[in-house]
């Protein structure tokens, strides 16, 4: 949820901030670029690639993760049940948004879904919940205001 505040506050060089869709807005709910972030919680496989001497991260917890962010629209973070499970006593100023029972391109069942916004970002809630509804029904999504 900090990396969503983060992003509103960050120095944008100029060009970025000249994009239509990375102006400010008057409301201070938008400023920059949109990023939409996908967690889920849980055990992953982990091996050092010896090219690149970095780790790499595999298994049903990444794919899950990967396949939440690909469900979400920039400016929130997508989650799993159990993720909000283990957080929900930590968030103190949180606006979840319910999705519902969803499915996961990889993953056998069904899994609840949400999505999080921080409190202070709680006005796109309406952007989030529309851009959602056109994803749903696999229209072009528009970034605009």
């Amino acid at each position: 949820l900090a990396v969503q505040e983060g992003l509103v506050h960050a120095r944008w060089p100029q060009e970025i901030l000249d994009l239509d869709h990375c102006s400010p807005d008057p409301s201070g709910l938008w400023r920059g670029l949109r990023v939409r972030v996908g967690v889920h919680s849980g055990s992953v496989d982990v091996e050092l690639n010896n090219l690149t001497g970095r780790y790499d991260y595999f298994g049903e917890t990444v794919n899950k993760a990967a396949r939440m962010e690909s469900l979400c629209v920039g400016g929130a973070v997508a989650v799993t049940e159990e993720v909000v499970a283990e957080v929900c006593g930590l968030l103190l100023d949180v606006c979840c948004i319910e999705m519902g029972a969803v499915e996961l391109r990889g993953v056998s069942d069904t899994i609840n879904a949400y999505l999080l916004l921080p409190g202070s970002l709680r006005g796109r809630r309406p952007f989030v919940e529309e851009q959602m509804v056109l994803k749903r029904e696999d229209r072009r999504i528009d970034v605009g205001r």
